[in-house]
């Protein structure tokens, strides 16, 4: 089945939509904290054949990047095409869970976040419903405030397959021949791994067959944790799959573009909450009518892409406030480039912690990262040990600057690669100084992605490397004022 839906995505010409066609529907795939790891990326052991197909069906892009590597920062900056710093959700928020009652997401919710998008942003929900589009969303919403962001469809889904199918055939049950932009959130990837693989009931990754990250130690405990976590990425496939088959027997296979990309990195130290190329670089592939059929691309295309992509494609005229750029040119061969040379992201805090407030800013041009950490001067007043030797501190739900707490060890969030690190110190001496910098970082980092893309060896004061500092810094401080951006989202209230 997901053959056929394959392949009548790839014979299907450019439609003529403004001619009068029906207008084009809108599948967008987001999987949860998942890095630059697929099959067809060499990740070894790891098997994703339905996210392949999809990018050899049509446009995968090698250079993608979230705005911001929390939740629903980058879920923000998705459906409205802005950055979180421009667009006022700009850390994670408390808000309605999918289950609840539908009045939880209007204006009489008793779930709403202080901090959330402007009022006067319009969202990619809100425009097409105007313009005659259902739309659903399954699995999480993390989204504030909930009645900017007003699908017709909730569910909360589940991790196995059959929980996501059921409930994409209730939202096309609903739809009928109507057009329709459905976001299906693919949570599997999340951690409590081990949780989560129970719940989708599906075979798991051999820890033998795995390559170990070289800024981890290669020990059990760690090749077993990355296991598990590519585990959770076969299974997020496998959801997938079984959605697009869904898609098909709805009969709108032939009509709906498909959009893959994940939200942000992976949970782990210098990956989610962080603007490190783990935390930022994600995968993204289009496929649908008249995009050109197995392309890889390796232009500089953001999140904030996407809105202005799905609107062109619907006729609908991009707001104003939209950030981002229209690929579809790009995508169906009429333009060759962007003319993009550099893309930003940005880290101002993971949740509504005071103590987890650690402005980062960060610029790449596809070669080198460069990161300016607006407050450094926060360091920890303990050992990084007391994570693996106090176990009270350990199991504390409190915030961290420097990373999201399921990034640490603790029972709750089943985090093994921190301890080890910490047990084998010794014996991996550069990946121990590699997590302690995490907690002690300089005013600015720079990385040569080319020759060091793990990230290993920060080069800012290496004197043939000061061009492309000074370039980099020149950027990103330019970045900033044309956004009005001054490294302190707190002190931008909401816009009511």
């Amino acid at each position: 089945m997901i053959r056929l839906f394959l392949t009548a995505l790839c014979c299907v010409g450019a439609f003529n939509w403004a001619a009068g066609a029906d207008r084009p529907s809108f599948l967008l795939l987001l999987t949860d904290d998942q890095s630059y790891h697929l099959g067809m990326t060499g990740e070894q052991g790891l098997n994703t054949p339905n996210i392949d197909a999809l990018a050899a069906r049509g446009c995968f892009f090698r250079k993608a990047y979230s705005t911001a590597a929390s939740c629903a920062p980058c879920r923000g900056s998705i459906l409205t095409g802005m950055f979180p710093s421009s667009n006022g959700h700009w850390r994670n928020t408390v808000g309605p869970h999918p289950g609840l009652p539908a009045s939880e997401f209007t204006r009489a919710s008793t779930h709403v976040d202080k901090v959330g998008v402007h009022e006067d942003i319009v969202t990619l929900p809100e425009l097409l419903k105007k313009h005659g589009y259902m739309t659903g969303i399954t699995a999480k919403f993390h989204l504030s405030p909930p009645w900017k962001f007003p699908f017709d469809f909730i569910d909360p889904a589940g991790y196995a397959p059959t929980q996501q199918r059921k409930a994409v055939k209730a939202f096309f049950e609903l739809v009928r021949e109507k057009p329709f932009f459905l976001q299906v959130n693919v949570d599997n990837t999340h951690r409590p791994f081990r949780k989560h693989i129970e719940a989708a009931g599906l075979p798991e990754i051999d820890p033998a067959s795995v390559r170990v990250p070289p800024n981890w130690p290669d020990t059990e405990l760690t090749r077993r944790d990355y296991a598990e976590y590519l585990t959770t990425v076969q299974h997020a496939d496998t959801v997938i799959g079984a959605v697009l088959e869904e898609l098909h027997k709805a009969g709108r296979a032939e009509s709906t573009y498909v959009i893959y990309t994940s939200d942000q990195g992976f949970c782990y130290h210098r990956a989610k909450a962080s603007a490190y190329e783990w935390g930022v670089h994600v995968p993204l592939s289009f496929t649908g009518p008249g995009i050109i059929a197995a392309r890889q691309n390796d232009q500089l295309v953001s999140h904030i892409d996407i809105m202005p992509t799905v609107l062109e494609w619907a006729g609908i005229e991009v707001p104003e406030s939209v950030q981002g750029r229209s690929l579809v040119a790009l995508l169906t061969g009429r333009q060759k480039t962007l003319s993009r040379k550099y893309m930003v992201s940005e880290h101002n805090a993971h949740g509504p912690g005071p103590t987890e407030y650690y402005p980062t800013r960060s610029v790449t041009d596809g070669r080198f990262r460069y990161i300016m950490n607006l407050r450094h001067d926060i360091v920890p007043s303990y050992p990084i040990e007391r994570f693996v030797t106090d176990r009270d501190f350990a199991e504390s739900p409190k915030g961290l600057a420097w990373m999201p707490w399921d990034a640490t060890p603790g029972t709750r969030w089943q985090n093994n690669a921190f301890a080890e690190i910490i047990a084998h110190k010794d014996e991996f001496p550069v990946q121990y100084d590699l997590l302690k910098a995490t907690f002690f970082r300089a005013p600015e980092e720079l990385y040569d992605l080319l020759n060091d893309p793990y990230e290993m060896q920060n080069i800012v004061e290496e004197a043939e490397f000061q061009q492309d500092r000074q370039r980099l810094r020149r950027v990103l401080n330019a970045w900033m004022r044309l956004r009005g951006d001054h490294g302190d989202p707190r002190a931008v209230p909401r816009r009511e």
